[in-house]
């Protein structure tokens, strides 16, 4: 998987909730103006939401495979179809760190989610993000 595009913002049904939080289904997707951020917000548990951002946006090398479980969960016929998200932690001090071991898999044909765990040792759930952002900046 590594795709990237226009992610249209509206509700988002989670048949298994997210990990934590399993006994929450339905979210609202919301982009924050002119920002990478979006925030994934709990319909029915206001003061429960995640920040997150589009992985390959700050990781263009990001890339894993998308198991033939999780197609099928999420009824998914193109890969095209798919949107991925990555949930961002802030830490003090300004540090941000992003999870991209559980990327988040949003069909966005019928807006099912899902987050999953990837089986590789090859990413983090504590990648920095803003150390990304400096040395692109550079």
């Amino acid at each position: 998987m590594n795709a990237s595009q226009q992610v249209e913002v509206g509700k988002l049904f989670f048949e298994d909730g997210i990990p934590g939080f399993s006994h929450l289904q339905f979210f609202q997707l919301i982009q924050e103006k002119e920002s990478p951020f979006y925030l994934i917000q709990s319909m029915e548990e206001k003061d429960v939401g995640f920040w997150v951002i589009n992985p390959f946006t700050f990781f263009p090398d990001y890339h894993f495979e998308l198991p033939s479980v999780v197609k099928e969960t999420l009824r998914v016929e193109e890969l095209s179809q798919i949107a991925v998200f990555a949930i961002v932690t802030l830490r003090g001090n300004n540090q941000a760190t992003v999870n991209l071991k559980a990327p988040i898999v949003v069909n966005l044909s019928n807006r099912m989610g899902r987050q999953i765990i990837l089986q590789e040792d090859t990413y983090s759930i504590r990648q920095p993000l803003f150390k990304q952002l400096a040395e692109e900046q550079k």
